[in-house]
């Protein structure tokens, strides 16, 4: 990918329990009637090497009565004339300055949960304790990447104070040899402002890090300078299996979270295949792509996720409306409140499909982090080695080891928010110790829960999960459902779907990349897709310029015929948008 897109994931799901959404508040300012305070008036003084899982336990425990309250004070603070439109608009155009549509996506899912739970629940101590766990489950996420930056701040700093000393010595010296000689020459006096220009992007840099502790701080309730921090273990950790997929961490949400529960209790009981394939009916476009071999750092499939993810929200907070619209004694109240738990059981899978995808995002920043730190290290070793290096060899030298240092944050920073989406992952499959009991104990025992259940019982929850659920009876083809026949031109032009594509988008410029190849679509018959070239080359004639290749692929057990092409990266995108235009997809790879 060629943007960055780890922006403090972690700190953004904390500022949606504390501070975001610029809702409304005329509504009644309701409060927590809770039975005691979880805080503690006197923090625990952390005392030994403090671990990422001690920054979750002392962030959660210190701080889940603020949040929990504010929380509450952000769902029934609502104006129940605002439209739920509004509301998610309110999210989405929030002040943070965050680039990826998935971290958006996953807020507005978030609050659309959270406040359809709070509705759908008629006890006001089960949406007690529901708030305090979410908020206890955000604050440890911020947590991690809290813990991350100030980890990387106290083993980063001294190497960048040792730099600018050994810089400043050769500032000062040029700033003496023109007191002494009332001048320097045009070189000289170029070098140094140049070097001094340089010691100000370090003491910026220096100044992030010094910045990071406080936060750390204030988040944990700890003096990070007097605090011995350690995290490699936990940051470095590949517990990922690769063949755990989405829908075992989909399975897992429908049997282990309350709301479901809270569900059950009210309408019926639902079953994850139920669940999914509601979802895959109503929909289908992001499970298409993945047919199709997209992967989420794809610019459209990214969008498309956004896009149903917010679907989901409005639809099912429009849903919620009409059923809080409707009279108590009306026939009509059971219906409409089936119709908001089905919309429910939509989002929550799809918040456990982001968190998996913001996994992979992770993965793949790290690799182009990796390879620019790995040119960089060549660039560093030609520079050092260069017998004579003139002023201008000293000055990229000294720049590229600035750079490296900012390279190196960077891939922790990533490494965090991968630790991050996992644990966002676990969580939204309801795999969470976190409870309002759990944040009375001491630190030492909530710390030692929380890494239990990272380290065992994830492992052996899901592992037992993907025994029992048996994914290839939850085919993405049930009931052909995702017929390969165009089926990306189905897509756009199906009635089916509200709004399958907005009218600009095909007319959009697609992002400059050094493409290679153009796929035109998937089809399950290889007659279909010999048969929609002949089209599509009769009625876009610069096509007839490549050689179309039908290629064979196996997606969950069936074979797959996709239609594609070869060619120049600028005619490519060119005839790309020239199909789009003409009410036809593609995409480029």
């Amino acid at each position: 990918m060629s943007k960055a897109r780890i922006l403090h994931f972690s700190m953004i799901s904390a500022l949606l329990l504390l501070a975001s959404c610029s809702f409304n508040n005329s509504g009644t300012d309701a409060k927590i009637e809770a039975e005691e305070l979880v805080f503690a008036t006197n923090p625990e003084p952390a005392k030994g090497k403090q671990d990422v899982y001690a920054s979750m336990a002392r962030a959660a425990k210190y701080n889940v009565d603020v949040a929990s309250h504010n929380l509450n004070k952000k769902i029934y603070g609502i104006n129940p004339n605002l439209k739920s439109q509004e509301i998610i608009d309110g999210i989405i155009n929030a002040n943070i300055n965050d680039e990826n549509l998935l971290y958006r996506a996953s807020r507005v899912l978030e609050f659309a949960v959270i406040y359809a739970t709070a509705n759908l629940s008629d006890s006001r101590a089960y949406v007690d304790n529901y708030f305090y766990e979410s908020s206890a489950k955000h604050l440890a996420l911020a947590a991690i990447r809290s813990h991350q930056d100030a980890w990387f701040a106290t083993r980063k700093s001294r190497e960048l104070d040792r730099l600018a000393r050994q810089e400043n010595k050769i500032v000062e010296n040029l700033k003496n040899k023109e007191k002494r000689n009332g001048n320097l020459t045009n070189a000289e006096y170029d070098y140094r402002k140049n070097q001094e220009v340089l010691l100000l992007k370090m003491a910026e840099l220096r100044k992030n890090m010094s910045f990071t502790l406080v936060e750390y701080g204030e988040l944990t309730k700890n003096e990070p300078q007097k605090a011995e921090l350690e995290g490699r273990s936990f940051y470095e950790l590949e517990d990922f299996d690769k063949d755990y997929t989405i829908e075992i961490f989909q399975e897992a949400a429908v049997r282990n979270r309350k709301e479901f529960a809270l569900a059950k209790e009210k309408v019926k009981s639902y079953g994850f295949s139920e669940v999914r394939h509601d979802i895959l009916e109503k929909y289908p476009l992001v499970s298409r792509l993945d047919i199709n071999g997209l992967k989420v750092e794809n610019q459209v499939y990214e969008q498309e996720l956004y896009n149903k993810a917010i679907k989901i929200a409005n639809n099912l907070l429009s849903t919620l409306a009409e059923y809080k619209a409707v009279s108590a004694n009306s026939s009509q109240k059971a219906s409409w409140q089936q119709k908001a738990f089905d919309e429910f059981g939509a989002a929550v899978l799809t918040q456990v499909e982001i968190s998996y995808q913001l996994v992979q995002l992770a993965n793949a920043d790290y690799e182009v982090a990796e390879r620019t730190q790995n040119d960089l290290k060549k660039e560093i070793k030609r520079l050092q080695k260069i017998h004579r290096p003139t002023n201008d060899d000293k000055l990229a030298l000294l720049n590229a080891k600035i750079t490296m240092l900012e390279l190196e944050q960077k891939k922790a920073q990533i490494k965090a928010e991968r630790a991050v989406a996992l644990r966002g992952l676990y969580f939204n499959a309801g795999l969470s110790p976190l409870s309002k009991n759990l944040l009375k104990a001491p630190i030492k025992d909530i710390s030692q829960s929380l890494k239990q259940a990272f380290n065992q019982d994830l492992v052996e929850m899901l592992s037992a999960t993907k025994a029992q659920m048996k994914i290839s009876s939850v085919s993405i083809n049930e009931k052909g459902w995702a017929q390969g026949e165009n089926w990306l031109e189905e897509v756009v032009n199906s009635p089916a779907n509200a709004k399958p594509r907005r009218a600009k988008k095909s007319s959009e410029p697609i992002k400059p990349g050094n493409y290679q190849t153009m796929q035109l679509g998937a089809y399950e018959d290889k007659a279909n897709a010999r048969a929609d070239w002949q089209e599509l080359s009769a009625k876009f004639p610069e096509l007839k310029a490549y050689k179309p290749d039908i290629v064979l692929a196996e997606v969950d057990g069936r074979q797959w015929f996709r239609l594609i092409v070869n060619g120049n990266s600028e005619k490519l995108m060119r005839d790309c948008l020239s199909l789009r235009a003409g009410g036809y997809e593609c995409l480029l790879r």
